[in-house]
C-alpha cells in the first residue's frame, strides 16, 4: 500500500516542520509516500530539506520528498494539505497586543480572541481563501488540515465557504493519548502514562470539549464515581507552587491561581487556560474588590522570539549534521496531524480532538457550531462522539466565542468595516464602545500594509 502525499504549507514555521519530517519518516503507513515542503523562505526552506534528506537516509525509508516555495507545484494529486503559515505572525501579534492594552483590553495571548485574535483573522483568511481556491482547482479530493490560529475562525471560514472540499482544523493542545493520558494521571488513576492499561481506560469516561482554545472538561468518572475534584485539588496545589520549577513561579502560577479559581467558582475544569483566562472578562483588572483579584499581563514579543530563534538555530543544526541525526529521531515525536493522517490512511478509527462542526454531537448546540470534540475519522468524514448538554454557563461563554469568531470570517470575507465592528464589539473583553472604535482604527492603520486594500476604500 503506497503512502499519502502530504504537502504541508508554512514548512519552515517553528513547530510544525521538523515533527511532520519526523512522522513521515517514522510511521510505517507514511514513509513510502510523498511529502511536499513548501515556504516562501527559500533559506529555512533549505534547513528543512536537509533535515528531511537527512532523516530518509538514516531510517532507510522510501519516502519521496518536494520542495518549493511555490505551495502550486506541490498541490497536484495530493492526499492532504497542511496550512501552516502566519502572515509576519509574532511581529504582527506583538503590535495586537500593544495596541490593544493600550486601550483598555489587556491581551495575554492575542492570536485567537479579541482585538488580536480578530486582526489575525482579517490577515490570515485571504491566503487559506486563495490556497483553497488551488486546492479546488488541482487536488479537489484533498482533505484540507489547518493548523493557523485562530484554529475556530479559519475553520469556520472552510466550512462557510468551502463546504465541498473536506476539512479539519487542529490545535497541539488537546492531542490524544497524550491529552487524556494526563488528565488520568491528574485524577490519580495511573502514576504515570506509562502505567495506563486498557482496562483503566475503558473504565473512564471523560467530557471534554467546547471551541479550540476555549475546552473544558466537563465531566470525568472512573468506575463510574466522579473524579473532577481530584483534578481541582492538583490545579489548587499548583496553583500554590508545588511541582513547579522556582524559575517559572511566577509566570506558571498566575495560570493555575486563575484556573483554580474558575475552576472553583464555575464547577468546570478550563483545559487550555493560558488562552482561555484571555477569553472571559473576569481578569482584565477592572475590579473594585481587590482581594482575591488575579491579571492577565500583556503578550510579550521578546519571549516568542527568543523561542522561534532557538528553534531556527535547531533547524540549522539538524540540517548541518551539527545535531546528529540519531538524537533528533530519538527526542522528536510525531505531531496532531500526522497521528490523524494515519489513523485515517490505515483506518483505525482513533478518536481524536478535531474543531469541526458540531453535527448533533452537543445536543443543546446548534449542527454548524464550530466545537472541537472527541472525533472519530476516516478518509469519508470526521464524526464528533456523542457529547449530550453542554452545561451553563458554559454554553453562553461558547456562543459568544463563535458570534464573535463568525463576525471576523464574514468581515474578513467582506472587507466590511461595520461587521468589524461589530466582531470587536462582541468580545468578552470589549466594555467600552469608544474604546472599541479607537483600538480597531489604529489595528488598521497600523497594518494597512498587511491587509486587503478593500479595507481603505
Amino acid at each position: 500500500m503506497r503512502g499519502p502525499k502530504v504537502v504541508l504549507i508554512g514548512a519552515a514555521s517553528a513547530f510544525f516542520g521538523r515533527q511532520t519530517i519526523y512522522s513521515m519518516v517514522t510511521k510505517a503507513a507514511l514513509n513510502n509516500g510523498t511529502l511536499v515542503l513548501v515556504d516562501p523562505d527559500k533559506t529555512k526552506l533549505g534547513w528543512l530539506k536537509k533535515i528531511a534528506e537527512r532523516a530518509i537516509s538514516a531510517t532507510g525509508v522510501k519516502l519521496k520528498l518536494e520542495c518549493y516555495t511555490d505551495y502550486r507545484k506541490g498541490l497536484k494529486k495530493a492526499d492532504f494539505v497542511l496550512l501552516a503559515f502566519a502572515v509576519e505572525g509574532v511581529k504582527l501579534r506583538g503590535l495586537d497586543a500593544e495596541v490593544s492594552t493600550k486601550h483598555g483590553m489587556v491581551m495575554c495571548s492575542a492570536d485567537t480572541i479579541g482585538p488580536g485574535g480578530i486582526m489575525r483573522t482579517l490577515r490570515e483568511i485571504p491566503r487559506q481563501n486563495m490556497i483553497m481556491d488551488d486546492v479546488e482547482k488541482l487536488c479537489p479530493n484533498a482533505w484540507v488540515i489547518n493548523w493557523v490560529n485562530p484554529t475556530s475562525a479559519m475553520g469556520i471560514a472552510m466550512m462557510r465557504h468551502y463546504p465541498h472540499i473536506k476539512s479539519m482544523a487542529l490545535c497541539d493542545g488537546p492531542h490524544n493519548p497524550r491529552f487524556d493520558n494526563q488528565l488520568m494521571v491528574d485524577a490519580g488513576i495511573a502514576k504515570s502514562p506509562e502505567a495506563i492499561t486498557d482496562a483503566m481506560r475503558s473504565r473512564t469516561k471523560i467530557r471534554s470539549g467546547g471551541v479550540n482554545h476555549f475546552n473544558w472538561l466537563v465531566e470525568m468518572t472512573y468506575n463510574g464515581k466522579d473524579v473532577t475534584g481530584k483534578i481541582k485539588d492538583k490545579l489548587r496545589a499548583a496553583s500554590q507552587g508545588e511541582h513547579v520549577a522556582s524559575s517559572e513561579k511566577g509566570k506558571r502560577n498566575l495560570a493555575n491561581d486563575i484556573a483554580s479559581q474558575i475552576a472553583d467558582s464555575l464547577g468546570f475544569v478550563p483545559k487550555c487556560i493560558w488562552h482561555t483566562m484571555e477569553y472571559l472578562p473576569y481578569w482584565q483588572g477592572h475590579d473594585v474588590a481587590k482581594k482575591d483579584v488575579l491579571a492577565i499581563k500583556q503578550w510579550q514579543i521578546s519571549v516568542r522570539r527568543d523561542w522561534m530563534n532557538a528553534c531556527w538555530k535547531d533547524m540549522r543544526d539538524i540540517g548541518s549534521g551539527k545535531r546528529k541525526m540519531d538524537d533528533f529521531l530519538e527526542n522528536t515525536g510525531s505531531d496532531h496531524a500526522s497521528d490523524i493522517i494515519e489513523s485515517m490512511w490505515t483506518g483505525t478509527n482513533k478518536q481524536f480532538y478535531i474543531n469541526i462542526p458540531n453535527n448533533g454531537s452537543v445536543t443543546n448546540m446548534q449542527d454548524d457550531d464550530y466545537l472541537e470534540l472527541s472525533c472519530v475519522v476516516d478518509m469519508h468524514d470526521v464524526r464528533p462522539l456523542p457529547f449530550g448538554e453542554m452545561p451553563r454557563p458554559l454554553r453562553g461563554f461558547m456562543y459568544r466565542v463563535l458570534d464573535e469568531h463568525e463576525l471576523a470570517v464574514k468581515a474578513a470575507v467582506t472587507c466590511d468595516r461595520d461587521v468589524l465592528r461589530q466582531a470587536f464589539l462582541s468580545s468578552m473583553v470589549a466594555v467600552s464602545i469608544p474604546d472599541v472604535n479607537n483600538c480597531m482604527d489604529e489595528l488598521l492603520r497600523r497594518e494597512k500594509n498587511y491587509l486587503p486594500k478593500a479595507w481603505y476604500k
